[in-house]
């Protein structure tokens, strides 16, 4: 039987903190809430890598849990803002650690349910190669990076994006096993969601930082999209575990906004409470979201043994969504 165990997860956030009033454009976020909520973020410094990050939290989880690198089979990232063009930031990670992984992906897709698409490719590769255990890696790095230009962080969008990374540690052990994944592409939502680099290309010589194109019309569509996406993925994967979804015990989703999270929550009947997040102090983690907010509650004993964790999201402007439950504790 193939179990699908997150083990542990480590986080790193940069030391740069940057409250509100570093960002213009008061009054418009004002009026369009999807770029309101949160009172702090943090940004990536202009010389770090998400492999430095990565690093950082690997070394961590290879000390916490006193790993053998060697027996570390397979790394799979996912960089908003890829910084290792070539080579992508696994095959980094990889030889930071002195690992010897003999399958490594860097998924450029998926975005803010990232996290569990690569949980899927994990179990797919237990269940095909004999891969005993994982790095499954998020880094969102697009705050600091494009967000943060004297350009673009005088727009609305920009107070929304925050940094930070994850890197979890996946065995095939009867403990904290995910289950009920479900998967689903939007193909008609592919091209909605595209960078403003005011008429260049982006790998063009310009004078413009670009930012994601925004309109009040797209927001509109995308808030439709996504009130319906991620409560349909829940629901889609209760009834393959043959449960309520009042029987989840906390709900953890990627965090664009708080209209979503109370959105979400609400059209699943679970209270405050049960749907965790850390919007106000990160603001919108992107793919590291969903992981963050895990492990932070992890650290704190949030979960007991027979919980049920439900993981879910949608990515971009609705192209992708996901969900996927956990089972707390031993089998």
């Amino acid at each position: 039987m193939i179990n699908l165990c997150i083990k542990d997860i480590e986080v790193y956030l940069p030391e740069n903190v940057i409250t509100n009033d570093f960002f213009g454009e008061e009054l418009l976020r004002t009026k369009n809430k999807m770029f309101l909520g949160t009172k702090e973020r943090r940004h990536i410094g202009r010389d770090d890598k998400a492999s430095d990050h990565m690093h950082i939290c690997a070394q961590r989880l290879i000390e916490n849990n006193n790993l053998n690198v060697k027996d570390i089979d397979m790394i799979v990232t996912n960089v908003s803002c890829p910084d290792e063009v070539f080579t992508g930031s696994g095959a980094v990670l990889n030889k930071r650690i002195n690992g010897n992984a003999r399958h490594i992906f860097d998924i450029h897709n998926t975005g803010c349910v990232s996290f569990i698409y690569m949980l899927d490719l994990v179990k797919t590769y237990m269940m095909v190669h004999n891969v005993k255990s994982a790095l499954v890696c998020n880094s969102q790095t697009a705050a600091g990076r494009v967000f943060a230009q004297p350009d673009t962080r005088q727009l609305a969008q920009a107070c929304i994006p925050g940094d930070g990374t994850s890197v979890a540690y996946i065995t095939n052990e009867p403990l904290n096993t995910v289950n009920h994944i479900k998967l689903e592409n939007f193909p008609d939502s592919a091209e909605d969601m595209y960078v403003n680099c005011g008429g260049a290309k982006y790998w063009e010589a310009r004078t413009t930082s670009g930012s994601i194109d925004f309109t009040e019309e797209k927001s509109s569509t995308i808030m439709t999209r996504g009130n319906s996406l991620v409560p349909k993925m829940i629901y889609d994967a209760c009834a393959s575990a043959k449960i309520k979804t009042t029987q989840i015990s906390y709900l953890i989703t990627n965090q664009p906004n708080p209209i979503f999270l109370r959105n979400w929550r609400e059209a699943t009947l679970l209270p405050p409470e049960r749907h965790l997040d850390t919007f106000e102090k990160y603001a919108n983690l992107f793919g590291a979201g969903i992981p963050i907010t895990l492990a932070e509650n992890m650290k704190k004993g949030t979960f007991k043994n027979g919980d049920i964790i439900c993981l879910a999201g949608f990515a971009h402007a609705g192209d992708f969504a996901a969900a996927c439950l956990i089972s707390w504790g031993a089998n």
